[in-house]
């Protein structure tokens, strides 16, 4: 049986779903449906209660999904083995990253990792702080980027860029003629990130050494990412903070303004984190080594 097909149905379960899994994998849903169904068929065995409303798996279903995962991971051990034996650089690189070093650092540092280290196998997932320490945790992906650090877990974080929140405000804005107070930022339409954001939470920790909590913005609108947020600024539906690292993307366009808030200190450290007690493939030691240079 093709181990991707255990992948495969192991995606299918940390999504809760066949659409979404698809999405990931970058497959058609009809291709990973036949991929779960050829291991029942194969077994002889249901693994998903398809009669189910929400997305479950059956009892048997639950011990082939905890068994495959050991599968997996034996076969990567495996494959790391054998790569670190040929003294090779191959293999497969599974990389999360937080919004900001996701879509506007990692893309042209990873052009320049794959032009000297073809044969590596890249992917790049996509999704805010929380979910990226999760998913390091659950051993989803080998090695993380991320803009703030949690107050929990064992992972280890090493200083990666740094970084600055800038407000953006739509051109002729009145922050643009004259100095503002906290009170005015407080009163402005404001369009804040999701939570488990680390632009949120930069945010936060940087109101609460002004003994203000992120409740005392005016809510406009909770959006999910850094595009998302600079388009609703162009639509005049609030103000906003973005990364530094977005400024490319904001100077091209003729209706928003960026400017430092004088008040608040909103620098930070974008974060490389992994998982010290899991052994680092050769893939993953040529990367962290290409980053220091």
């Amino acid at each position: 049986m093709d181990l991707n097909y255990f992948k495969t149905f192991i995606t299918v379960v940390d999504r809760k779903g066949f659409s979404q899994a698809a999405k990931l994998l970058n497959l058609t849903q009809p291709a990973v449906s036949f991929q779960v169904q050829s291991l029942e068929k194969h077994y002889q065995i249901t693994l998903i209660d398809r009669s189910s409303y929400k997305f479950k798996l059956t009892e048997v279903g639950q011990i082939f999904y905890k068994t495959s995962k050991k599968l997996l991971d034996t076969e990567k051990k495996l494959s790391d083995e054998v790569d670190t034996y040929k003294e090779k650089v191959g293999g497969e690189l599974i990389l999360g990253a937080s919004n900001i070093p996701g879509e506007y650092i990692l893309p042209g540092i990873l052009g320049g990792f794959k032009k000297i280290n073809p044969e590596v196998k890249v992917s790049l997932e996509i999704g805010d702080t929380a979910e990226i320490i999760d998913n390091i945790v659950q051993h989803h992906i080998d090695l993380g980027f991320i803009g703030s650090v949690p107050d929990k877990g064992n992972l280890e974080y090493k200083k990666f860029k740094t970084d600055e929140l800038l407000l953006v405000v739509p051109k002729g804005h009145a922050f643009l003629k004259k100095p503002f107070t906290l009170d005015d930022l407080c009163s402005e339409p404001f369009i804040i990130r999701e939570e488990g954001s680390g632009t949120r939470k930069t945010l936060e920790e940087s109101l609460k050494k002004k003994k203000r909590t992120i409740k005392d913005l005016n809510f406009s609108l909770e959006l999910g990412s850094t595009r998302a947020t600079i388009s609703a600024v162009e639509a005049g539906l609030g103000i906003t903070v973005i990364s530094k690292w977005a400024l490319p993307e904001i100077s091209s366009l003729k209706s928003i303004s960026t400017l430092r808030i004088p008040f608040l200190n909103l620098k930070r450290d974008i974060f490389l984190v992994y998982n010290p007690k899991a052994p680092l493939s050769s893939s993953q030691k040529q990367f962290i080594k290409f980053l220091k240079n």
